[in-house]
């Protein structure tokens, strides 16, 4: 199969672990803190499990312990709004990486390229933690919510990069995409607000648009891997395209 015909078919898997993740993360946020601590750590050790071998590591099984253990010290690190402790929980992470490659029996082969997979899942990590803090109020559980259901709107971009009409029009496929994300995300906001705080339809809007994009960009990014089909790495690429836009949610709580 070709470059391009890999990176336009249409994963399953994929598509039902994002939007499986994305709507087990909104219920839980809707819920509460101690709902979203556990279904983001679950959704950190799924990335921990196939990331490493997604991203070329040249010891997954290793790699994979590194992020697991890192995963539990950030997301429980996530426990006041300033995340005090998340810097240090992601410095124990590198610190871990960077020692599980000291100790390798195997030599350096692929030093550089299982370093960076270790820092990848372990961004994507503390992307996902930074969002746990937005349940212990009613407008970041608001915003969660609406950004959270427009990441499983995004998903409409996966299935339309693959229409042959579209295929040779990136650009048609994201303007649609974003319409699908901005429309979902508005009709949530209207819906949340009546239950948490208001979010406006500006904010719904920009907020739905920007973590459709980065969601969709992340499954995009990674749809040449190949290790990608595997249901490992399908099950990681959706958790962790789930937990990316965790800052973005974190951001916009703290700006609206």
């Amino acid at each position: 199969m070709s470059d391009t015909a890999a990176a336009v078919r249409i994963r399953g898997v994929l598509l039902a672990a994002t939007s499986v993740s994305g709507l087990a993360l909104l219920a839980a946020q809707a819920t509460g803190y101690a709902g979203t601590v556990a279904v983001t750590l679950a959704l950190a050790l799924v990335v921990a499990w196939g990331w490493p071998r997604i991203t070329g590591s040249a010891t997954p099984s290793a790699t994979s312990g590194v992020l697991a253990v890192a995963a539990v010290a950030i997301v429980l690190s996530a426990r006041d709004a300033e995340l005090r402790w998340l810097p240090a929980a992601v410095a124990f992470g590198l610190v871990l990486a960077f020692f599980g490659q000291l100790v390798r029996r195997s030599g350096r082969e692929g030093l550089v390229l299982t370093l960076l997979s270790s820092f990848g899942g372990l961004a994507v990590t503390a992307s996902g933690a930074t969002a746990v803090v937005a349940a212990q109020s009613d407008r970041g559980r608001a915003v969660a919510v609406v950004a959270l259901a427009a990441v499983v709107a995004a998903v409409v971009g996966d299935l339309l990069v693959a229409a042959p009409a579209l295929r040779a029009r990136p650009g048609a496929v994201g303007a649609v995409g974003l319409v699908a994300t901005a429309v979902v995300a508005s009709v949530v906001a209207a819906l949340v607000s009546t239950r948490f705080v208001e979010v406006g339809p500006v904010v719904a809007l920009v907020v739905g648009a920007v973590v459709g994009v980065v969601s969709w960009a992340l499954r995009r990014v990674l749809a040449l891997e190949p290790e990608l089909p595997t249901l490992r790495g399908q099950l990681a690429a959706g958790a962790a395209s789930v937990l990316a836009v965790g800052a973005v949610i974190n951001l916009a709580t703290a700006l609206t």
